[in-house]
């Protein structure tokens, strides 16, 4: 087993966990009483959709790179769970169906 792959693996993860959760903090703190996001203006809209945009893929990235890290790192006890679906959607593409 090897450790630092593991400890990079915890790293990914929790750095996908704070993006997440700065990410729906950002949006939270534009809602109203109502559940509406509010904005000054159309731009600043744009602006601030775009940078939630970039956070939320990059937690998504950072995420599932973590698990996935880990799970190749334990094949031998729990990774094979996480690892088959990932090995049988990588065989899909490249068969091309």
């Amino acid at each position: 087993m090897d450790w630092s792959s593991d400890g990079i693996g915890f790293a990914l993860l929790g750095i996908g966990t704070c993006l997440t959760l700065w990410f729906r903090k950002r949006r939270f703190d534009r809602t109203n009483a109502f559940g509406v996001q509010r904005f000054s203006n159309f731009w600043s809209m744009i602006a601030a959709r775009t940078k939630d945009l970039v956070l939320e893929g990059s937690s998504i990235l950072l995420l599932c790179s973590g698990v996935i890290m880990l799970a190749f790192n334990h094949l031998d006890s729990w990774g094979w769970i996480v690892a088959l679906p990932v090995l049988g959607f990588t065989l899909f593409v490249l068969i091309g169906l």
